[in-house]
């Protein structure tokens, strides 16, 4: 090609490059260089809390170096850490237009990167560093190299393929710390007027940073170390360590430990209901049945959690959701003898596990040095008790078990946890004061895990009325979400 015909294929291209400039940008100069582009910033739908309350939102698009051409199908990742330590991993694909949006981004530093699809040249699609603010909307482009020559089309030139860009949708990855919802879904609820209703949190509500908790017993045998199942049973362990975190297994005694069938040797050992006082010679001086929270649903499962020798599980009575404060050592397999009659559901819930050999070995010494033996405890309604293990060779005093020296008692001293890695926190309001929402508190009827939720009666002629009740649950790092339902009043 000569000079002459270059020069005039090189102004050509200025031209067509001038015009389109001019129909994406009408204020655009002649040689104005595009580069990258703004796309417009979507808010946040979904409330989060984060440390002051605030939401942060990271979008862009994904285009071709010089001719803001949008490329779609382009995988983008956004890797990082927030500022409370929380490690996040999350992908989307740029839509039709390019664009992509990451929603409901903690505040801290993040690595965004691009993928360039096949057929375009990678001249440009470096990992980006960004550090996003609370309240931040923080808007980047990548820009990759042209069409490699042998995905060349003239499509690249029609009019359409440089129409205004659309608001990118949201992307459809998912990150660790993004939600603390757990697998039970809280939907709308429905009350009589006048009537009230209990919602255990802990049952639709799990910190994706949750793991086992490890707990200590220590008993009148030696410690016995248990690995608590957070994830797998959730309400029983909460439950469990609102009691505990309230100082209620303390001196307390084992009062049952019996043979299912009712002869042969022991295969559980039961404590949690009395709790005991002693003088400054270790002899009891009262013993008194421990007040109770609500109670929660059964969380059996004989397939995942049977009631193998060495694990802990929920006591309770034959109604199905009746546990409170009662527990129990499997010191023998009763994966039979304590399964369900239709399936999972329907047994006794197993939330823990003995950690070690020489918490095995302090367990089964009650059967070797204790005796099963009945007693009357002066208490309402469980005066009477069977098969209370008390040392080998006592014979109870008439007021068991004040008057018995604590050394010849099965008890619980003490228990030692640390804090729960998945420890959720609860406040409520309701915008209608019909309905009052209400959580339990620790020496309270009802446990920091239980949702109190009252209607009142209904105004003169009206047949129904709906109240919105908030939720701020917030987890140890003070992250959290916002959540809303309704409660229906008719």
């Amino acid at each position: 090609m000569d000079h002459a015909t270059l020069r005039a294929h090189e102004n050509h291209e200025d031209a067509m490059n001038n015009f389109f400039r001019k129909k994406r940008n009408p204020k655009a100069k002649a040689g104005q260089s595009f580069g990258k582009h703004q796309v417009p910033q979507l808010e946040s739908f979904e409330e989060r809390v984060t440390p002051v309350l605030a939401n942060a939102v990271v979008n862009g698009s994904a285009l071709v170096t010089g001719a803001t051409k949008a490329i779609p199908g382009v995988n983008i990742t956004l890797t990082g850490t927030t500022t409370t330590g929380r490690t996040i991993n999350i992908a989307t694909v740029t839509n039709a237009d390019g664009s992509f949006t990451f929603n409901q981004v903690l505040p801290g530093s993040y690595q965004v990167n691009s993928a360039v699809p096949t057929g375009f040249i990678n001249s440009g699609a470096s990992p980006i560093n960004l550090t996003v603010a609370e309240g931040q909307s923080v808007t980047q482009s990548f820009e990759s190299g042209s069409l490699s020559p042998s995905r060349v089309s003239l499509s690249l030139f029609s009019l359409a393929q440089f129409s205004s860009v659309a608001a990118p949708t949201p992307g459809n990855g998912t990150g660790t710390g993004f939600n603390i919802q757990g697998a039970n879904n809280l939907g709308n609820q429905t009350l009589a007027p006048g009537s009230t209703t209990f919602l255990d949190l802990s049952g639709f509500f799990l910190d994706p940073d949750t793991t086992n908790t490890p707990i200590t017993f220590n008993t009148s045998k030696g410690a016995i170390n248990v690995t608590l199942l957070d994830r797998d049973a959730p309400q029983s362990v909460a439950n469990f360590l609102n009691y505990l975190q309230n100082n209620a297994y303390n001196n307390n005694l084992f009062h049952r430990m019996a043979n299912l069938s009712g002869a042969g040797a022991p295969q559980i050992l039961q404590g949690g209901q009395f709790k005991m006082t002693t003088d400054g010679s270790s002899n009891v001086t009262s013993a008194t049945e421990l007040a109770t929270y609500q109670p929660i649903a059964n969380e059996s499962n004989d397939t995942t959690r049977p009631n193998a020798a060495g694990t802990l599980a929920m006591a309770r009575t034959s109604v199905l959701t009746s546990a409170t404060d009662q527990f129990y050592f499997n010191i023998t397999d009763n994966t039979t003898a304590l399964a369900g009659t239709s399936g999972n559901g329907t047994g006794f819930a197993v939330f823990g596990t003995i950690s070690d050999q020489t918490s095995l070995d302090n367990l089964q010494k009650f059967t070797t040095d204790y005796t099963a033996q009945f007693v009357s405890v002066p208490t309402t309604p469980s005066s009477s008790q069977p098969t209370v293990p008390v040392i080998n060779g006592l014979t109870p005093p008439a007021a068991f078990p004040v008057g018995s020296p604590l050394t010849d008692l099965a008890t619980v001293t003490n228990t030692v946890v640390t804090t729960p890695t998945g420890k959720l926190t609860y406040s409520v309001s309701s915008d209608n004061p019909l309905v009052t929402a209400t959580i339990g508190t620790l020496n309270g009827s009802f446990s920091p895990n239980q949702l109190q939720v009252t209607a009142g009666s209904l105004p003169a002629g009206a047949t129904s009325a709906t109240a919105i009740i908030t939720l701020t649950v917030t987890d140890n790092r003070g992250e959290g979400i916002i959540y809303k339902f309704n409660v229906i009043v008719q």
